[in-house]
């Protein structure tokens, strides 16, 4: 399964779609990294295993629909990103503010900042020219 996925990734092409765009490709990439981020700083902050789970399992179906040129996921992942930017400015004041931060270490605020950066970069990717142009086509209907 993984496989056919980074196959589907790296060789630009897809069995269902037309050539996916090189910036679609980079920013599921990109998509993928933060990620990957956002799970590590979940973790070192404290999460439990059924949200983290439960996390784990809808960001990557969002991701992968995204890759698959599905335009809600796209939409999808802009509405999440915002949030989790309007987060991270929020932490940001906590820190400024000389709150008390709790779990909320140095380690993790950097982490958070390389996936928020991570995400924006991202975002940039899937929403150029070439990408709307994509996403925009016409997929067949898969009937089962």
């Amino acid at each position: 399964m993984l496989n056919s996925l980074f196959k589907k990734l790296y060789t630009n092409q897809d069995s269902n779609n037309n050539d996916k765009p090189k910036q679609v490709v980079n920013g599921v990439i990109l998509l993928y990294i933060a990620f990957i981020l956002s799970m590590i700083t979940d973790w070192l902050d404290g999460i439990t295993v059924m949200p983290f789970v439960v996390v784990f399992l809808i960001i990557s179906l969002v991701i992968t629909a995204t890759a698959e040129g599905k335009k809600w996921a796209r939409i999808i992942m802009v509405v999440l990103i915002v949030f989790n930017g309007l987060s991270f400015l929020f932490n940001i004041a906590q820190v400024l503010s000389h709150a008390p931060k709790g779990k909320f270490t140095n380690l993790v605020m950097v982490l958070y900042t390389i996936e928020i950066t991570t995400e924006i970069w991202a975002l940039v990717l899937l929403f150029s020219k070439a990408a709307n142009v994509w996403y925009n086509q016409p997929r067949p209907e898969v009937v089962e």
